[in-house]
């Protein structure tokens, strides 16, 4: 998914030290997942319709982080998928047309690494989510419009948490989310 996760946008602009709200879209951040199946990479798709904002603390620590996902926007490289994907069997993008996150706590370790925790709407069922943020890398001052945050983000979750299909003929129940600023 290249999606929900301009949150580790959001913490690296708060380990920088802006306190600004900082916008988050599909050009700065990117969302991916992937599910495996005995222990091997099974399927990969992406979320590339992002939007959000991320507002830090005043005082290095804390802040406020929301971002919103399309779910019709998935992309894998199979239409196929693509489609069977957005039905109503599995994401049922046209009845739950969006996924959220919101952070409820930011936890910063250093300057090269984050605990981000939130609460994951998806598929109508919220349950909390805790990202771990490595390879922050910010420039000092963001002013110039290029200007942008570098970083890595994963977090698990389990389909059967959101009354989604899984089992060995689905790719198992774990789902690996994978976020990164470019």
């Amino acid at each position: 998914m290249r999606t929900p996760t301009g949150w580790v946008l959001a913490v690296c602009l708060l380990a920088a030290g802006e306190v600004a709200a900082h916008h988050l879209d599909g050009n700065n951040t990117r969302i991916t997942f992937e599910v495996e199946r005995l222990g091997l990479g099974w399927f990969r798709a992406a979320f590339p319709e992002v939007s959000g904002e991320f507002v830090p603390a005043s005082e290095g620590g804390g802040g406020q982080l929301s971002v919103s996902v399309r779910m019709a926007s998935l992309e894998s490289r199979s239409p196929y998928w693509n489609e069977r994907l957005r039905s109503p069997q599995w994401l049922d993008a046209a009845r739950y047309p969006e996924m959220s996150f919101r952070s409820t706590a930011i936890e910063l370790e250093g300057t090269q690494r984050a605990q981000v925790r939130g609460e994951l709407t998806l598929h109508g069922i919220t349950r909390p989510l805790t990202l771990s943020i490595t390879d922050i890398d910010c420039p000092e001052a963001l002013a110039a419009p290029g200007d942008h945050c570098r970083f890595l983000g994963r977090g698990m979750l389990r389909r059967s948490d959101f009354g989604l299909p899984h089992g060995f003929w689905q790719g198992g129940d774990t789902v690996e989310i994978i976020v990164r600023g470019d």
